[in-house]
């Protein structure tokens, strides 16, 4: 027991110095939206009109959804080189690199920012080589989801969203195009038909057009694509293989290497990838949300749970149960998540539905996004399986609800073995040990006769 309590108290240790790390490295984040450092005065407020700016800062969005802290790594490590003059006046090749990121709008603008040196660019690179560390082990990444993770997505997001509305306070134009896109700045001048510039150079209306398309681009397609490489994360920290999640790691950091250098030395093809991705993330989301759900539900709480509340009772009536269905079961006595294989209508696998008792009823409830929820009586669904006999089996991962043809086949988490008994009585389930034990029986039988009947043949 010294040993699991010692092993607990490493845990929240770990956990919390890491947080405290990205709370430290938020803290230039929230000051990118002033768009000046230590070093640099506040100017009078300016509007590039560059669409090679924007498209950069939609490319960086995504990569940043990939992979939010290496990528602010990154583009510390770039506005550090893009400063050269200041920080290494003395190295000629340093200074001759950043006259070629010069080149490069989004790159050209991140050179004024906070994080735009030396000491901020080797923090976050410790903060980055830490989470893919964290990322590696499947253990790991389990706790972190509930914890520095989140956090990790907010940086990542501040990050974008704030990049994007530099120029509203930088005075300097984006005259340049960058290596690949040229009469970019000319595409973006064509808008300015939308509203008159104003006397004091400041931004016109067309340019608040594109500024605001632009954030809500970047807050739809960030949240979309983090949210699925997160979610497929998740997935395969819990496939039961070690080594999985450190091989996801290598193809994931190769992925954001990939994207970070065709937005240096390639910003058409890097804004076409990216919106394939963002799309590709799109499509993707509710798909891995469902399946994420499953593997976060059956193992990752399940671990979390024994980890940190131990002793405590499960809750009949578990507290992430949607508003609507409390709304609909405002008596609800009973409410458990379970998990869909076979058996209940049209859904499709692992999808989550609730169980739920008022009264007299038990119901299993799948809660839609936009339309009612989709309830089945539970004798409702006996009785399209012609009232066969339902049994609950107790596996080493999880509860399985089931008939011996798989007809009705639902999985609970392992942490509702201490409710078996009620729910064999709620739901009228027989015990499929012997049932089990009888199939392993007929099955050894079989073997045997096999045998004697092949020796006989030889013979």
């Amino acid at each position: 027991m010294r040993l699991i309590e010692s092993d607990k108290t490493r845990l929240r240790r770990t956990a919390g110095a890491l947080i405290a790390l990205l709370c430290v490295a938020l803290i230039p984040m929230i000051s990118l939206a002033a768009g000046f450092g230590s070093n640099r005065a506040p100017e009078p407020a300016s509007f590039a009109t560059d669409l090679a700016f924007y498209s950069g800062a939609f490319s960086t969005a995504v990569t940043a959804s990939i992979n939010p802290s290496a990528t602010m790594a990154v583009l510390a490590i770039l506005g550090a080189i893009e400063n050269a003059a200041v920080y290494s006046p003395d190295s000629a090749v340093l200074c001759s690199i950043a006259d070629f990121l010069n080149g490069v709008p989004i790159i050209r603008e991140v050179g004024k920012l906070p994080i735009a040196n030396p000491y901020a660019a080797v923090f976050l690179t410790l903060v980055a080589a830490a989470l893919i560390v964290i990322h590696s082990f499947a253990e790991s990444k389990i706790v972190s989801e509930e914890t520095i993770d989140k956090l990790d997505k907010l940086v990542g997001y501040i990050c974008t969203v704030s990049i994007s509305l530099l120029p509203f306070v930088t005075t300097e134009a984006l005259e340049a195009d960058p290596p690949g896109v040229k009469g970019g700045a000319l595409a973006v001048r064509a808008v300015h038909f939308i509203g008159k510039s104003r006397e004091n150079g400041g931004p016109d209306a067309g340019t608040y057009i594109l500024a605001g398309i632009t954030v809500i681009a970047i807050s739809i397609f960030y949240y979309c694509t983090y949210s699925c490489v997160d979610k497929w994360e998740v997935i395969v920290a819990a496939i039961p293989v070690k080594g999985t999640s450190f091989i996801w790691q290598i193809i994931k950091g190769f992925l954001h290497i990939v994207l970070m250098l065709l937005q240096i030395f390639a910003p058409v093809v890097s804004f076409i990838v990216s919106i394939h991705i963002a799309v590709a993330g799109l499509f993707l989301f509710r798909i891995l949300a469902r399946v994420s759900q499953y593997y976060k539900d059956i193992y990752a709480y399940t671990i979390l749970r024994k980890i940190f509340k131990r002793n405590d009772q499960v809750p009949r009536i578990e507290k992430h149960v949607p508003r609507r269905l409390r709304k609909l079961y405002p008596d609800m006595e009973i409410a458990m998540s379970v998990y869909t294989f076979h058996g209940i209508g049209r859904l499709p696998k692992r999808s989550r539905v609730w169980l739920i008792k008022e009264g007299e009823k038990t119901d299993l409830v799948y809660k839609r996004l936009i339309r009612k929820p989709y309830i089945v009586s539970w004798s409702e669904l006996c009785e399209r399986h012609e009232n066969k006999p339902v049994y609950l089996e107790k596996c080493a991962r999880f509860l399985k609800i089931r008939t011996e043809d798989r007809k009705i086949e639902l999985v609970m988490s392992s942490r509702y073995k201490p409710e078996t008994e009620m729910l064999s009585a709620l739901l009228d389930l027989k015990d499929y040990a012997p049932v089990k034990q009888e199939i392993k029986e007929s099955k050894k039988l079989k073997r045997r006769w096999r045998r004697k009947k092949e020796a006989v043949e030889t013979v």
